[in-house]
């Protein structure tokens, strides 16, 4: 595909719709990364628009010139999503950061796609309702949040983000405003374009409004910090969970290996020792005796696996805080250990979560290469990060193609999937087809030609467009 260079004439145009103190060109290295800062590719001109009819006027002269276009907000992506590969236009959302309506009637909240999940949190505090999705980034844009569907901590209980999602307006290619859905709980008329836009990662229109579902904030909630011999026996504990009748807010593992990185990231002492595997359940509620009863009732399912050691905590005590700030910066503080990353955040039943353990200890062993996890047990998403080290570029590479083949394979022949929460982006897009097979990349293409003809937005980005029957659109890199 070849795209139209911005030219002088393009930047003059575009100064007329965004004033210059919103206006960035040449760019600055902000706009050529992400988190993980792998992929680097600047766009021309950055752009922060501060209205629907900036981004449409934005969307309109790019789909006209075909310019391509790439969206942020954060930047706190992992796999490119938000990379301008092709160059051309970023739309950064960042500005786009208000609170629109609370409106505790209908249980909803209506925000600008660029404001943060702490954010929302912090408006919230002393309402008596919850945003609930809980991604470990609390920085991220709510519209990133949509644009991979993240489910975070809390999902295994209350869901990912498209179930707290009623409704959302959104930019398309042309510059035409949708509005999809409003606060109703039901929605039976017709195809769903809500759904279909939420985690499709800025390749289908520019989210730049979300009706948020709220629900009642829970007066009672309580964590527990199980620690067992091996991680193994804390993985096969979870079916275990749910089999008695639980229902846990959230169930997470790591192993000591990732507590030790977060000690000397943190200079902090983990509360908890005895162990080299950790469940953190919590359960939440408006009753503090059945709460109490579900820990009671893990405690003895726990048992069976040989649980070490126990650590029961109520929400706003400062040892909570410590363990539940902890897991939030799991990632970052492995990330400090090593020279560069990238992670897989497969997705399988969590009955295969012990399969894939095993394979992440044999690829490990065979390639000599730190993979170090931790993750969501109750939904069976992992998060495997692949640490380079003292590996050149090169051999980095080479080991990263073969550690994602086979973590792949191993979450294909589980029932699984690619991505749990971090999307595909463009670091993922090469294995995607081969995944999931051609005739499932033809009907994703068709989808992605109805709402953008041109390929303008995030082109280069989880599959190869086929434009025919019979070969893909490739974008040259």
């Amino acid at each position: 595909m070849n795209y139209s260079k911005v030219t002088e004439a393009d930047i003059a145009e575009l100064r007329k719709i965004v004033p210059e103190d919103r206006f960035f060109y040449p760019t600055t290295k902000h706009y050529d990364h992400d988190q993980f800062n792998g992929k680097k590719s600047a766009p021309d001109v950055a752009v922060q628009p501060i209205s629907n009819d900036e981004v449409s006027a934005v969307m309109k002269y790019a789909n006209e010139h075909h310019i391509p276009v790439a969206v942020r907000g954060n930047a706190t992506g992992l796999m490119g999503a938000n990379i301008s590969v092709e160059h051309g236009i970023a739309i950064d959302m960042i500005k786009m950061n208000k609170v629109l309506e609370y409106d505790p009637g209908s249980l909803t909240l209506t925000v600008q796609a660029g404001l943060r999940i702490r954010d929302i949190e912090e408006y919230l505090q002393g309402e008596p309702f919850i945003y609930v999705p809980s991604p470990a980034m609390k920085w991220a844009a709510i519209g990133g949040n949509l644009s991979t569907n993240a489910g975070g901590m809390k999902a295994v209980k209350y869901g990912t983000t498209r179930e707290h999602v009623r409704g959302l307006t959104a930019i398309l290619a042309d510059g035409t405003q949708i509005n999809c859905s409003h606060k109703t709980v039901k929605n039976s008329s017709g195809y769903d374009i809500k759904d279909l836009i939420i985690g499709s990662e800025g390749t289908l229109a520019v989210v730049t409004e979300v009706v948020l579902r709220l629900i009642p904030r829970p007066r009672y909630e309580k964590t527990i910090l199980l620690s067992f011999p091996d991680i193994q026996r804390a993985i096969q504990a979870v079916p275990k969970v749910f089999a008695a009748g639980l229902t846990p807010t959230s169930v997470e593992y790591f192993s000591q290996e990732v507590v030790e990185k977060w000690e000397e990231y943190a200079d902090q002492e983990f509360p908890v020792k005895n162990g080299s595997g950790y469940l953190m359940v919590s359960f939440d509620g408006n009753d503090d005796k059945m709460v109490d009863g579900e820990l009671a009732d893990l405690v003895n399912v726990a048992k069976e696996n040989e649980v070490t050691n126990t650590l029961i905590m109520k929400a706003g005590d400062p040892v909570a805080q410590e363990v539940w700030d902890a897991r939030s910066q799991f990632e970052t503080a492995v990330q400090e250990t090593t020279t560069a990353m990238d992670e897989a955040d497969v997705v399988v039943p969590i009955n295969k979560i012990p399969l894939v353990l095993k394979e992440v200890a044999v690829v490990s062993e065979k390639e000599q290469i730190r993979l170090p996890n931790f993750g969501h047990a109750g939904d069976g998403n992992l998060h495997i990060y692949i640490c380079q080290d003292d590996y050149s570029d090169a051999e980095f590479g080479e080991k990263t193609d073969r550690v994602l083949k086979a973590l792949y394979k191993v979450a294909k022949e589980s029932d699984g999937e690619m991505s749990g929460e971090h999307g595909i982006g463009y670091a993922r897009k090469d294995y995607f087809e081969d995944f999931y097979g051609t005739d499932y990349v033809k009907l994703m293409s068709r989808v992605k030609l109805a709402f953008d003809p041109n390929l303008i937005l995030n082109p280069n980005k989880i599959f190869p467009v086929y434009t025919s029957d019979d070969a893909p659109e490739l974008v040259e890199e």
